[in-house]
């Protein structure tokens, strides 16, 4: 009966252990569940709050970047030279975004700023890889770098990748088919001429020096030794010299054309030289009073200009420099009261040899049997030696008096005179620049 009792609550005691465990199985899948289910709901919470923020920013950033590629597909356009077909481009991205304009200046800027070799090295115009912004090659990789200017742009036209073969790199895409030539093309002959014009006859180095600053090729051109020996032989004639036959004295050897121009003492040609002299007089005396006597301040400017050819102008007068100048500007129609002459350079000095306008034609006077036998008239030459000297700022801007004589001839007989060269009667010529005298070219260098 024990035994029976005993097999008996054998079964009773496993279902029950069975109950538990499935009891404790639900139990857990319930809490799983639950926690699920409440993370999926506040992520999804979350996630729609996203998607709806990125729908709200996306839409802004859509209608930017759509503007945006219009008005770089505007650029573009307007870069080939389709300025009509990149009109309605400009019109669409500023309707979308007024002031894409501006966005898009800045955002160029920005990634121009923080990547400036890339942004250069990916540009398809020829003309920006002129612009050695970056270290160059020669830099980084250790070759010895050129300090004359002129040696360093030689061996950058050299660069066949980037001139071919030329001066002057083009600046025109090769894939827009356009009938016209660009400079770049014209042979270095054409451009030699073009740039004897630019100096003309007047000696304008000033414009030869300006074509120098545009790019490389212009710089190589304006150093061209051939321009800088004709402008010496045009300012000091016979008497230029060689660069190899130079004084021992080391201040006096040139090592190009262009050195002696510079350094060498010479008249400047795109201004004139103006000096003033002051001086009190004594008045005459009153018919009324005749205790008083006044005293006048007498005022007047002297004018020299100088001509390439070899041509200098005079001139005495009270007219201020605004009027005293434009005097002096017709070289061909010269006034009576202008004194006209040559000169020459010697050294440092310069020496005048001037003589009054003749307006008159030639006198004569009739004698036995109707002959007519010209009669000499009288006459009066100035003969000035100046001193040329330099100021603080510029050189040969200064010009002091050394000698000055008049000769008069009268009856055929040569009658000279002296005058006192004082600091107060004849005080020192400044050079001032008057950029009429250069405005037009009437010729070439030659």
């Amino acid at each position: 009966m024990s035994d029976v009792d005993s097999d008996g609550e054998e079964p009773g005691r496993e279902s029950g252990t069975n109950a538990l465990d499935e009891f404790r199985e639900n139990w857990q899948r319930e809490l799983q569940e639950h926690t699920t289910n409440t993370g999926s709901r506040s992520r999804s919470e979350a996630g729609d709050r996203l998607t709806a923020a990125n729908s709200n920013l996306s839409e802004a950033d859509l209608l930017q970047a759509k503007a945006e590629s219009l008005y770089r597909t505007a650029v573009q356009l307007e870069q080939r030279g389709k300025v009509y077909d990149a009109l309605p481009f400009y019109r669409k991205a500023t309707q979308i975004v007024p002031d894409i304009e501006f966005k898009f200046y800045e955002q160029q800027k920005q990634k121009l700023s923080n990547d400036v070799s890339k942004k250069y090295l990916n540009l398809a115009n020829d003309l920006a890889k002129q612009l050695d912004l970056g270290q160059s090659d020669a830099t980084q990789s250790g070759e010895e770098v050129v300090d004359n200017l002129y040696e360093k742009f030689q061996l950058d036209l050299r660069q066949e990748n980037i001139y071919k073969g030329k001066m002057i790199a083009s600046s025109r895409d090769a894939n827009v088919l356009t009938t016209g030539l660009h400079f770049a093309d014209l042979p270095p002959e054409i451009v030699m001429r073009i740039l004897r014009w630019v100096v003309s006859a007047q000696l304008d180095m000033r414009s030869l020096e300006q074509c120098a600053a545009v790019c490389k090729g212009f710089y190589v051109y304006a150093r061209e030794e051939e321009l800088w020996r004709l402008a010496c032989v045009k300012v000091w004639g016979h008497n230029v010299g060689t660069l190899e036959a130079q004084d021992s004295d080391v201040s006096n050897v040139y090592h190009s054309w262009r050195d002696m121009f510079i350094r060498r003492d010479r008249v400047l040609f795109n201004g004139c030289y103006i000096s003033k002299t002051t001086y009190l007089r004594m008045g005459e005396n009153s018919f009324q009073d005749q205790f008083y006597r006044p005293v006048q301040l007498v005022e007047y400017y002297r004018y020299i200009r100088f001509l390439p050819d070899g041509k200098v102008l005079m001139m005495t007068t009270a007219d201020e420099p605004a009027q005293g100048v434009s005097k002096l500007k017709h070289v061909h129609n010269v006034r009576a009261e202008i004194l006209r002459g040559r000169y020459r350079l010697f050294g440092s000095t310069v020496t005048l040899v001037l003589q009054k306008s003749q307006p008159r034609g030639p006198v004569h006077v009739r004698q036995r049997r109707g002959s007519i036998m010209p009669v000499d008239e009288d006459s009066s030459q100035f003969l000035i030696e100046l001193r040329i000297t330099g100021t603080t700022k510029r050189r040969c801007a200064q010009l002091v008096w050394s000698h000055y004589t008049l000769v008069q001839k009268r009856n055929k007989v040569d009658i000279s005179s002296e005058f006192d060269l004082t600091e107060a009667k004849y005080p020192a010529l400044r050079f001032s620049t008057v950029k009429s005298y250069h405005l037009d070219a009437d010729a070439p260098l030659a």
